[in-house]
C-alpha cells in the first residue's frame, strides 16, 4: 500500500468509511481465495496438486530474492543513478528473476511442471501482488467521497439543541494605535465534547478544521474568539457530543447590537522569564514572539512549530503560556499580533516590546 493509499484509508476512518473499506478488503480476499482454489483444483486434476502447494509456498522466498536483486544494488549506488537502476531493474531484471525462479522450481517438482504451467503460476502470483493495490487505489476516491457525504449528512441530521457552551461577555481591547479587537470565550460544561465547528459563508457551511481561520481557537472543549473591530464574526455552527454520546448542534451568532456599547480596555502583555501572559486567549496563528539577537535587534518567529506537549487541536495561546526551552532561548522580548479584517480592509498588526530586561 502506497503512502497516498494509506493516507486515504486513514482519512476515511469514520464508521461508514471503515465499513466500505471492510467490504473492499473482503471482496479482494474472496477473489484471492477463489483464484487459489481454482488453481488448486486444476492442478489436482492433473495430478500435480502437491507440487502446486510447494510452488505457492516457495513464492514467498522467490519474491524476497526478486526484491533483493532490485533493491540491494540500488541501495549501493548513490545519486540519480540509483533511481535509474531501480526502475530499469524493476522492468527487466526483476521479471527475469521472478519467472526464472518459477521455471526452476517447477522443473524440480515431481511430476515436473511444464514451462507454461510454471509461467502461469508466476503470472497469477504477480496478479495477487499487483491487482489488490491497484483496486485499493481505485477505491480510495469513491470511498472517501461516499464516506464524507455520509458523515456530512450525519452532522446535518444532528438534533438541534440550545447551545451547551456558556458564552462569556464580549470584551473590547485597544492594541496601542494599531487597532482594536473584540474577544469572547465559550466555555463547555463537564461531559460535553466538541466534535466539529462550522462557519457560514453565504449559504454554505464549512468545517473550520479544513480551513485557515484567524478568529477562532480551541483549548480542550472551550472555544475562544477574537476579531477586529469593524469586521463581522461569521455565524458558527457547533456540534458536540453529550455525556451519553448524543450528537447535538446549535448555531451561535454574536449580538452585534451590543458591541458598540462595550468599554475599551488597553491590551497589555505581562512578561515572565519563561513566557508571557496575554489578557485573553488568542489564536496561535495571529501571535509571533520575538527574541533579541546579539546586535539587540528583535527576531520574530511564528508559533507554527509546536513545542513538546502541544498539538494542533488546542491552538490557543493561553494565559500562562510557557516556552519549554526558555532557559536556552532567553526571555521573550516582543510580541506581534496580526489580524485580518474583512476584505477589502488591509491586514494590520500590533507590536508589544518588553522593557527593563
Amino acid at each position: 500500500m502506497t503512502p497516498s493509499m494509506l493516507q486515504g484509508f486513514i482519512d476515511a476512518q469514520t464508521g461508514p468509511g471503515m465499513l466500505l473499506w471492510g467490504i473492499v478488503l473482503l471482496l479482494i480476499g474472496v477473489g484471492i481465495v477463489w483464484l487459489l482454489r481454482t488453481e488448486k483444483r486444476q492442478y489436482d486434476a492433473r495430478g500435480k496438486g502437491r507440487g502446486w502447494v510447494w510452488m505457492r509456498l516457495l513464492a514467498l522466498p522467490m519474491l524476497a530474492l526478486t526484491a533483493a536483486t532490485i533493491v540491494l544494488p540500488a541501495r549501493s549506488i548513490s545519486g540519480p543513478e540509483a533511481l535509474a537502476y531501480f526502475y530499469l531493474a524493476l522492468f527487466t531484471l526483476g521479471p527475469l528473476v521472478w519467472f526464472g525462479l518459477h521455471r526452476l522450481a517447477g522443473a524440480l517438482q515431481s511430476p515436473r511442471f511444464t514451462r507454461g504451467e510454471s509461467f502461469g503460476l508466476a503470472l497469477s502470483g504477480l496478479a495477487i501482488l499487483i491487482v489488490p493495490p491497484l483496486l485499493l487505489g481505485m477505491a480510495q476516491g469513491p470511498i472517501y467521497t461516499v464516506s464524507h457525504r455520509l458523515q456530512e449528512s450525519g452532522f446535518d441530521r444532528a438534533a438541534q439543541a440550545p447551545l451547551a457552551l456558556t458564552a462569556l461577555p464580549v470584551q473590547r481591547f485597544r492594541l496601542g494605535t494599531a487597532g482594536e479587537i473584540y474577544t469572547q470565550s465559550l466555555q463547555a460544561p463537564p461531559g460535553v465534547h466538541i466534535e466539529r465547528i462550522d462557519t457560514r459563508s453565504g449559504d454554505r457551511w464549512s468545517n473550520t478544521a479544513t480551513q485557515t481561520h484567524a478568529y477562532l481557537c480551541r483549548q480542550g472543549e472551550d472555544l475562544h474568539l477574537a476579531w477586529p473591530v469593524g469586521s463581522q464574526l461569521a455565524p458558527l455552527r457547533i456540534h458536540w457530543h453529550t455525556a451519553d454520546g448524543t450528537l447535538q448542534q446549535a448555531e451561535y451568532r454574536v449580538d452585534e447590537s451590543q458591541l458598540a456599547k462595550l468599554p475599551t480596555q488597553d491590551f497589555a502583555v505581562n512578561w515572565r522569564a519563561d513566557g508571557i501572559d496575554l489578557p485573553v486567549p488568542l489564536m496561535r496563528d495571529v501571535v509571533q514572539l520575538g527574541w533579541e539577537n546579539a546586535s539587540g535587534t528583535l527576531h520574530y518567529r511564528s508559533l507554527g512549530m509546536l513545542q513538546p506537549g502541544e498539538n494542533f487541536v488546542d491552538d490557543c495561546v493561553m494565559r500562562g503560556y510557557r516556552r519549554v526551552a526558555w532557559q536556552q532561548e532567553g526571555p521573550v522580548s516582543g510580541v506581534i499580533l496580526r489580524f485580518h479584517p474583512t476584505p477589502p480592509a488591509a491586514a494590520w498588526q500590533a507590536e508589544f516590546r518588553r522593557t527593563g530586561i
